[in-house]
């Protein structure tokens, strides 16, 4: 079992390493901010709202108001923002974050 489990991790970080490499200059960063996923999203930059579905995740707080930064994602639209404000969670319902601009 701990040999099987030694060779998943390092087919997993071979895989992970090959994608980063091959995808080139215009591959996005790993994201490794608390990040937020909705099905969808309304609003502007200054305030936007991911909305149904919602998941959080890398540490992001699921339920009231948080500080600094944080990606959102949508599904419905292919969406990836960075949000510099904090905001408001209260997942699986919604996320309002703040200061948005689009990221990739």
């Amino acid at each position: 079992m701990i040999r099987h489990t030694a060779a998943l991790a390092a087919g997993i970080t071979l895989a992970l390493t090959g994608t980063a490499h091959a995808a080139g200059e215009n591959a996005l960063p790993p994201i490794l901010t608390p990040t937020y996923t909705c099905d969808s999203v309304r609003g502007d930059p200054g305030r936007t709202v991911l909305f149904g579905g919602c998941a959080a995740s890398l540490g992001a707080v699921t339920n009231g108001d948080f500080t600094g930064e944080a990606f959102g994602v949508a599904r419905d639209v292919a969406l990836r923002i960075k949000c510099t404000g904090g905001g408001t969670a209260d997942v699986p319902g919604e996320v309002a974050l703040q200061d948005c601009v689009r990221a990739g």
